[in-house]
Protein backbone atom coordinates (compact mmCIF):
# COMPACT_ATOMS: atom_id res chain seq x y z
CA UNK A 1 0.00 0.00 0.00
CA UNK A 2 1.24 3.22 -1.17
CA UNK A 3 2.33 5.80 1.72
CA UNK A 4 0.80 9.58 1.30
CA UNK A 5 3.21 12.54 2.00
CA UNK A 6 1.44 14.81 5.44
CA UNK A 7 1.61 17.90 3.97
CA UNK A 8 0.78 18.02 -0.10
CA UNK A 9 -0.86 13.42 0.04
CA UNK A 10 1.39 12.55 -2.92
CA UNK A 11 3.25 9.13 -2.30
CA UNK A 12 5.93 9.15 -0.79
CA UNK A 13 9.33 7.53 -1.57
CA UNK A 14 10.90 5.03 1.19
CA UNK A 15 14.65 5.90 0.74
CA UNK A 16 16.01 4.43 4.19
CA UNK A 17 14.32 1.43 5.94
CA UNK A 18 16.01 0.82 9.19
CA UNK A 19 13.86 -2.26 10.27
CA UNK A 20 11.27 -2.20 13.46
CA UNK A 21 12.46 -0.23 16.06
CA UNK A 22 11.58 0.62 19.41
CA UNK A 23 10.63 4.24 20.90
CA UNK A 24 13.98 5.90 21.12
CA UNK A 25 13.35 7.47 24.51
CA UNK A 26 11.49 5.09 26.66
CA UNK A 27 14.08 2.84 28.88
CA UNK A 28 12.95 -0.44 30.63
CA UNK A 29 13.00 -0.75 34.01
CA UNK A 30 14.36 -4.15 35.80
CA UNK A 31 10.84 -5.17 36.50
CA UNK A 32 10.47 -5.11 32.56
CA UNK A 33 13.07 -6.31 31.01
CA UNK A 34 12.25 -9.26 33.60
CA UNK A 35 8.38 -9.39 32.12
CA UNK A 36 10.04 -9.43 28.68
CA UNK A 37 11.94 -12.12 29.24
CA UNK A 38 9.01 -14.09 30.56
CA UNK A 39 6.19 -12.87 28.00
CA UNK A 40 4.83 -10.90 30.54
CA UNK A 41 5.67 -7.38 29.05
CA UNK A 42 5.98 -6.27 25.40
CA UNK A 43 8.51 -3.68 24.28
CA UNK A 44 6.57 -1.36 21.50
CA UNK A 45 8.08 -1.15 18.03
CA UNK A 46 7.23 0.38 14.77
CA UNK A 47 8.80 0.59 10.98
CA UNK A 48 11.41 3.51 10.74
CA UNK A 49 11.12 4.62 7.59
CA UNK A 50 12.68 7.70 6.00
CA UNK A 51 11.05 8.93 3.17
CA UNK A 52 11.31 11.96 0.73
CA UNK A 53 8.08 13.55 -1.33
CA UNK A 54 8.87 14.44 -5.09
CA UNK A 55 6.09 16.71 -4.98
CA UNK A 56 6.34 19.37 -2.16
CA UNK A 57 10.18 18.05 -1.50
CA UNK A 58 9.11 16.88 2.42
CA UNK A 59 11.02 14.06 4.39
CA UNK A 60 9.47 12.62 6.55
CA UNK A 61 9.40 9.41 8.68
CA UNK A 62 6.44 7.06 6.89
CA UNK A 63 4.98 6.10 10.18
CA UNK A 64 3.48 8.62 12.90
CA UNK A 65 4.47 6.93 16.69
CA UNK A 66 1.66 8.68 19.25
CA UNK A 67 2.88 11.23 21.60
CA UNK A 68 2.01 8.87 24.18
CA UNK A 69 4.25 6.74 23.99
CA UNK A 70 6.72 8.73 24.48
CA UNK A 71 5.52 11.61 26.38
CA UNK A 72 4.28 8.72 28.98
CA UNK A 73 0.96 8.89 31.38
CA UNK A 74 1.48 8.05 34.54
CA UNK A 75 -0.92 7.15 37.22
CA UNK A 76 -1.63 9.80 38.69
CA UNK A 77 -2.88 11.46 35.76
CA UNK A 78 0.35 13.41 34.81
CA UNK A 79 2.96 12.84 32.03
CA UNK A 80 6.81 12.19 32.02
CA UNK A 81 9.36 13.71 29.30
CA UNK A 82 13.03 12.41 29.88
CA UNK A 83 14.58 15.16 28.30
CA UNK A 84 15.87 18.04 30.14
CA UNK A 85 17.22 20.67 27.85
CA UNK A 86 19.37 22.08 30.88
CA UNK A 87 21.81 19.64 31.33
CA UNK A 88 23.61 20.94 29.05
CA UNK A 89 25.75 24.84 29.42
CA UNK A 90 26.33 24.67 26.00
CA UNK A 91 22.55 24.85 25.38
CA UNK A 92 21.97 27.11 28.48
CA UNK A 93 23.90 29.82 26.63
CA UNK A 94 22.43 28.75 23.17
CA UNK A 95 19.04 29.79 24.07
CA UNK A 96 20.12 32.34 25.90
CA UNK A 97 21.00 34.44 23.06
CA UNK A 98 18.04 33.03 20.95
CA UNK A 99 16.21 34.91 23.56
CA UNK A 100 18.09 38.41 23.60
CA UNK A 101 17.47 38.22 19.94
CA UNK A 102 14.37 37.70 19.50
CA UNK A 103 13.80 40.61 22.59
CA UNK A 104 15.88 43.54 20.77
CA UNK A 105 14.88 42.53 17.27
CA UNK A 106 10.64 42.05 17.71
CA UNK A 107 9.43 42.53 21.35
CA UNK A 108 8.14 45.75 23.19
CA UNK A 109 7.38 46.84 26.54
CA UNK A 110 4.62 44.10 27.90
CA UNK A 111 4.89 41.94 24.75
CA UNK A 112 3.20 37.97 24.56
CA UNK A 113 6.46 35.33 23.69
CA UNK A 114 4.56 31.45 23.87
CA UNK A 115 7.24 29.10 23.28
CA UNK A 116 5.78 25.74 22.09
CA UNK A 117 7.65 22.57 23.54
CA UNK A 118 9.19 24.78 26.35
CA UNK A 119 10.99 22.05 27.87
CA UNK A 120 12.41 22.99 31.32
CA UNK A 121 12.31 26.75 30.56
CA UNK A 122 16.06 26.54 29.52
CA UNK A 123 14.84 29.21 27.04
CA UNK A 124 11.83 31.62 28.19
CA UNK A 125 13.91 31.71 31.66
CA UNK A 126 16.33 34.25 29.48
CA UNK A 127 13.48 36.88 28.90
CA UNK A 128 13.39 39.82 31.07
CA UNK A 129 9.61 38.93 32.56
CA UNK A 130 9.90 42.84 33.91
CA UNK A 131 9.70 43.90 30.45
CA UNK A 132 7.97 41.25 28.19
CA UNK A 133 4.99 38.57 29.42
CA UNK A 134 5.80 35.00 28.70
CA UNK A 135 3.91 31.40 28.53
CA UNK A 136 5.65 28.18 27.77
CA UNK A 137 3.85 25.20 26.12
CA UNK A 138 4.92 21.89 27.70
CA UNK A 139 2.88 18.67 27.52
CA UNK A 140 5.28 16.38 29.31
CA UNK A 141 4.55 17.83 33.25
CA UNK A 142 7.47 17.22 35.10
CA UNK A 143 9.65 19.16 33.12
CA UNK A 144 6.98 21.60 32.85
CA UNK A 145 7.59 21.67 36.76
CA UNK A 146 10.72 22.60 36.57
CA UNK A 147 9.93 25.62 34.19
CA UNK A 148 7.30 26.32 36.88
CA UNK A 149 9.83 26.35 40.05
CA UNK A 150 11.56 29.41 37.84
CA UNK A 151 8.68 31.28 38.02
CA UNK A 152 7.58 31.01 34.11
CA UNK A 153 3.88 30.15 34.19
CA UNK A 154 3.11 26.92 31.59
CA UNK A 155 0.47 25.43 29.96
CA UNK A 156 0.83 21.34 29.88
CA UNK A 157 -1.06 20.91 26.81
CA UNK A 158 -0.04 20.11 23.06
CA UNK A 159 -0.39 23.31 20.80
CA UNK A 160 -3.61 22.97 19.14
CA UNK A 161 -6.14 25.02 17.21
CA UNK A 162 -8.20 25.41 20.63
CA UNK A 163 -5.65 26.10 22.72
CA UNK A 164 -4.75 28.75 20.80
CA UNK A 165 -7.97 30.44 20.61
CA UNK A 166 -8.05 30.18 24.43
CA UNK A 167 -4.78 31.74 24.74
CA UNK A 168 -5.80 34.85 23.21
CA UNK A 169 -9.07 35.08 25.02
CA UNK A 170 -6.98 35.52 27.90
CA UNK A 171 -3.82 36.87 27.32
CA UNK A 172 -4.36 38.51 24.01
CA UNK A 173 -2.38 37.81 20.77
CA UNK A 174 1.32 37.04 20.41
CA UNK A 175 4.14 39.30 19.43
CA UNK A 176 6.61 35.89 18.63
CA UNK A 177 5.66 32.24 18.73
CA UNK A 178 9.38 30.49 18.97
CA UNK A 179 9.83 26.43 19.23
CA UNK A 180 13.25 24.69 19.47
CA UNK A 181 14.04 21.15 18.02
CA UNK A 182 10.19 21.09 18.26
CA UNK A 183 8.39 21.66 15.26
CA UNK A 184 9.56 18.51 13.25
CA UNK A 185 7.95 16.31 16.28
CA UNK A 186 4.45 18.08 15.23
CA UNK A 187 2.31 15.20 13.28
CA UNK A 188 -0.37 17.31 11.91
CA UNK A 189 1.87 20.90 10.72
CA UNK A 190 -1.65 22.26 9.26
CA UNK A 191 -2.89 22.22 12.94
CA UNK A 192 0.13 23.87 13.86
CA UNK A 193 0.22 26.56 11.59
CA UNK A 194 -3.73 27.26 11.60
CA UNK A 195 -2.74 27.82 15.24
CA UNK A 196 0.26 29.49 14.69
CA UNK A 197 -2.37 31.68 12.51
CA UNK A 198 -4.86 32.16 15.43
CA UNK A 199 -2.24 33.38 18.34
CA UNK A 200 -0.16 35.49 16.26
CA UNK A 201 -0.24 38.86 16.21
CA UNK A 202 -0.93 40.49 12.49
CA UNK A 203 2.61 41.99 12.80
CA UNK A 204 3.99 38.83 14.65
CA UNK A 205 7.15 36.54 13.88
CA UNK A 206 6.97 32.70 14.11
CA UNK A 207 10.33 32.09 15.08
CA UNK A 208 11.99 27.98 15.10
CA UNK A 209 14.89 26.27 14.83
CA UNK A 210 15.32 22.09 13.81
CA UNK A 211 17.56 20.07 12.37
CA UNK A 212 18.45 21.15 8.92
CA UNK A 213 18.59 18.00 6.26
CA UNK A 214 21.65 19.37 4.42
CA UNK A 215 23.78 19.05 7.21
CA UNK A 216 22.12 15.65 7.99
CA UNK A 217 23.44 14.82 4.47
CA UNK A 218 26.71 16.41 4.95
CA UNK A 219 27.34 14.66 8.33
CA UNK A 220 25.66 10.81 7.12
CA UNK A 221 24.02 11.82 10.77
CA UNK A 222 20.88 8.92 10.22
CA UNK A 223 20.72 8.54 13.55
CA UNK A 224 18.60 12.44 13.23
CA UNK A 225 15.56 9.69 12.75
CA UNK A 226 14.10 8.49 15.33
CA UNK A 227 10.14 8.81 16.27
CA UNK A 228 10.09 12.19 17.65
CA UNK A 229 11.51 13.34 14.53
CA UNK A 230 8.59 12.97 12.18
CA UNK A 231 10.10 15.44 9.63
CA UNK A 232 13.43 16.61 8.28
CA UNK A 233 13.49 20.12 7.12
CA UNK A 234 14.89 22.11 4.37
CA UNK A 235 13.80 25.79 3.31
CA UNK A 236 12.29 24.64 0.31
CA UNK A 237 9.84 21.91 1.89
CA UNK A 238 9.02 25.03 4.40
CA UNK A 239 8.21 27.51 1.60
CA UNK A 240 5.72 25.18 0.39
CA UNK A 241 4.22 25.05 3.79
CA UNK A 242 3.70 27.95 4.66
CA UNK A 243 2.56 29.42 1.48
CA UNK A 244 -0.42 27.18 2.07
CA UNK A 245 -0.65 29.22 5.33
CA UNK A 246 -0.63 32.53 3.69
CA UNK A 247 2.75 32.56 5.28
CA UNK A 248 6.13 33.11 4.35
CA UNK A 249 9.91 32.42 5.30
CA UNK A 250 11.84 35.98 5.52
CA UNK A 251 14.97 35.24 7.19
CA UNK A 252 16.95 32.09 7.77
CA UNK A 253 20.06 31.84 9.85
CA UNK A 254 22.22 28.84 10.31
CA UNK A 255 23.07 27.47 14.18
CA UNK A 256 25.58 24.79 15.05
CA UNK A 257 23.40 23.06 17.27
CA UNK A 258 22.33 19.47 17.43
CA UNK A 259 24.40 18.85 14.29
CA UNK A 260 23.77 21.56 12.44
CA UNK A 261 19.95 23.34 12.30
CA UNK A 262 18.36 26.59 10.51
CA UNK A 263 16.58 29.13 12.26
CA UNK A 264 13.75 29.86 10.33
CA UNK A 265 11.85 33.47 10.41
CA UNK A 266 8.12 33.40 9.24
CA UNK A 267 6.15 36.87 8.41
CA UNK A 268 2.30 36.65 7.15
CA UNK A 269 2.73 37.42 3.45
CA UNK A 270 0.49 40.80 4.14
CA UNK A 271 3.56 41.42 6.48
CA UNK A 272 5.62 44.43 4.87
CA UNK A 273 8.65 43.58 6.29
CA UNK A 274 11.38 42.89 3.60
CA UNK A 275 12.30 39.44 2.88
CA UNK A 276 16.41 38.76 3.47
CA UNK A 277 18.64 37.67 0.19
CA UNK A 278 19.79 35.00 2.55
CA UNK A 279 16.28 33.22 1.46
CA UNK A 280 16.69 33.45 -2.23
CA UNK A 281 20.66 32.78 -1.95
CA UNK A 282 19.82 29.02 0.58
CA UNK A 283 16.77 28.05 -1.78
CA UNK A 284 19.19 28.33 -4.90
CA UNK A 285 21.90 25.94 -2.97
CA UNK A 286 19.13 23.87 -1.77
CA UNK A 287 18.44 23.13 -5.54
CA UNK A 288 22.01 23.02 -6.48
CA UNK A 289 23.14 19.95 -4.07
CA UNK A 290 20.27 18.52 -5.20
CA UNK A 291 17.74 18.54 -2.16
CA UNK A 292 14.98 18.74 -4.83
CA UNK A 293 15.78 14.99 -6.14
CA UNK A 294 15.10 11.30 -4.87
CA UNK A 295 18.51 10.18 -6.37
CA UNK A 296 20.23 12.67 -3.29
CA UNK A 297 18.63 10.73 -0.98
CA UNK A 298 19.61 7.14 -2.20
CA UNK A 299 23.20 8.02 -2.21
CA UNK A 300 22.85 9.18 1.37
CA UNK A 301 21.65 5.84 2.52
CA UNK A 302 24.30 4.14 0.59
CA UNK A 303 26.86 6.00 2.59
CA UNK A 304 24.82 5.00 5.96
CA UNK A 305 24.81 1.28 4.90
CA UNK A 306 28.69 2.05 4.78
CA UNK A 307 28.98 3.60 8.05
CA UNK A 308 27.04 0.73 9.48
CA UNK A 309 29.03 -1.79 8.46
CA UNK A 310 32.52 -0.31 9.40
CA UNK A 311 31.21 0.40 12.87
CA UNK A 312 30.29 -2.96 13.38
CA UNK A 313 33.55 -4.61 11.69
CA UNK A 314 35.51 -2.47 14.03
CA UNK A 315 33.73 -2.62 17.23
CA UNK A 316 33.81 -6.39 16.70
CA UNK A 317 37.94 -6.18 15.91
CA UNK A 318 38.30 -4.23 18.96
CA UNK A 319 36.03 -6.99 21.51
CA UNK A 320 37.88 -9.79 19.78
CA UNK A 321 41.13 -8.14 20.76
CA UNK A 322 40.14 -8.28 24.44
CA UNK A 323 38.86 -4.36 24.92
CA UNK A 324 36.27 -3.47 27.25
CA UNK A 325 33.63 -0.68 25.23
CA UNK A 326 31.38 1.39 26.71
CA UNK A 327 29.01 3.86 25.37
CA UNK A 328 28.36 7.43 26.43
CA UNK A 329 25.01 9.60 26.37
CA UNK A 330 21.76 7.65 26.26
CA UNK A 331 19.99 9.73 23.60
CA UNK A 332 17.39 9.28 21.05
CA UNK A 333 19.94 9.23 18.24
CA UNK A 334 21.66 6.27 20.38
CA UNK A 335 18.59 4.21 20.11
CA UNK A 336 18.06 4.68 16.04
CA UNK A 337 22.15 3.96 15.80
CA UNK A 338 22.27 1.10 18.11
CA UNK A 339 19.45 -1.09 16.81
CA UNK A 340 20.21 -0.45 13.15
CA UNK A 341 23.02 -0.94 13.33
CA UNK A 342 22.48 -3.98 15.60
CA UNK A 343 25.35 -3.11 19.05
CA UNK A 344 23.47 -4.58 21.98
CA UNK A 345 25.44 -5.96 25.43
CA UNK A 346 27.53 -8.34 22.97
CA UNK A 347 29.57 -4.90 22.55
CA UNK A 348 29.02 -2.46 24.94
CA UNK A 349 29.16 -3.36 28.73
CA UNK A 350 26.71 -0.35 29.33
CA UNK A 351 25.74 3.43 28.84
CA UNK A 352 26.52 6.01 30.69
CA UNK A 353 24.72 9.02 30.86
CA UNK A 354 24.02 12.41 33.42
CA UNK A 355 20.15 12.07 33.45
CA UNK A 356 18.67 10.73 36.94
CA UNK A 357 15.88 9.09 35.82
CA UNK A 358 17.88 6.53 33.17
CA UNK A 359 20.35 5.15 35.05
CA UNK A 360 19.70 2.34 36.36
CA UNK A 361 17.34 1.16 33.46
CA UNK A 362 17.85 -0.42 30.23
CA UNK A 363 18.63 1.19 26.54
CA UNK A 364 15.30 0.72 24.13
CA UNK A 365 15.58 -2.58 22.22
CA UNK A 366 19.01 -3.07 23.06
CA UNK A 367 18.69 -3.34 26.60
CA UNK A 368 22.01 -1.84 27.50
CA UNK A 369 22.38 -0.60 31.43
CA UNK A 370 22.52 2.87 31.79
CA UNK A 371 25.15 4.02 34.21
CA UNK A 372 25.75 7.42 36.22
CA UNK A 373 28.89 9.08 34.76
CA UNK A 374 30.73 8.62 38.05
CA UNK A 375 30.55 4.87 37.30
CA UNK A 376 32.15 5.43 33.97
CA UNK A 377 34.88 7.53 35.24
CA UNK A 378 35.51 4.85 37.94
CA UNK A 379 35.55 2.08 35.49
CA UNK A 380 37.99 3.94 33.19
CA UNK A 381 37.12 1.76 29.54
CA UNK A 382 39.73 1.65 27.24
CA UNK A 383 37.22 2.44 23.91
CA UNK A 384 33.87 4.25 24.48
CA UNK A 385 31.59 4.52 21.57
CA UNK A 386 30.12 8.43 21.64
CA UNK A 387 26.52 8.36 20.99
CA UNK A 388 25.86 12.26 21.45
CA UNK A 389 28.74 12.96 18.51
CA UNK A 390 26.75 16.61 18.25
CA UNK A 391 28.18 17.13 21.58
CA UNK A 392 30.86 16.39 20.83
CA UNK A 393 33.17 19.15 22.12
CA UNK A 394 31.40 19.60 25.05
CA UNK A 395 31.57 15.91 26.18
CA UNK A 396 35.50 16.51 25.26
CA UNK A 397 35.88 19.11 27.53
CA UNK A 398 34.14 17.58 30.24
CA UNK A 399 35.82 14.00 30.18
CA UNK A 400 39.85 15.34 29.46
CA UNK A 401 40.53 13.13 32.51
CA UNK A 402 39.70 10.14 30.78
CA UNK A 403 41.66 11.37 27.65
CA UNK A 404 44.37 11.73 29.38
CA UNK A 405 44.20 8.52 31.24
CA UNK A 406 44.44 7.20 27.52
CA UNK A 407 40.78 6.35 26.86
CA UNK A 408 39.55 6.66 23.70
CA UNK A 409 36.07 7.74 22.07
CA UNK A 410 34.51 5.86 19.24
CA UNK A 411 33.17 8.86 16.64
CA UNK A 412 30.76 7.34 13.57
CA UNK A 413 29.44 10.98 11.75
CA UNK A 414 30.32 11.76 9.20
CA UNK A 415 32.59 8.37 9.58
CA UNK A 416 34.15 6.01 11.50
CA UNK A 417 37.32 8.16 13.44
CA UNK A 418 38.58 7.85 17.38
CA UNK A 419 39.50 10.75 19.34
Amino acid sequence: MDKKCRICGDILNVFLPFGKVPISNTYLTKEQLDGLNIGEFKEYMYDLEAAFCNNCKMVQLTEFVPYEKYITPQEDGSTEYLFYSSTSQFMQKHFAEFAQEIATKFMKMNDLVVEIGSNDGIMLQAFDQAKVRVLGIEPGTNVANVARAKGIENVTEFFTEDLARKIVNTKGKAKAILSANVILNIGDLHELMRGINILMDDNGVFVFQDPYMPYILEKNSFDQFYDEHVYYFCITSLQNLMKMHGMEIFDVQEQDVHGGSMRVYVKRQSDSRPISEKVRKILEQEDKIGLNSFSTYQAFAERVERIKKNLRDFLRLLKENGYKLAGYAATCKSSTALNYCGIGTEFLDYISDSTPEKQRKFSPGKHIPIVSPEHFRQDNPPYTLLLAWNHEKEILGKEKDYLKRGGKFIIYNPCLRIV
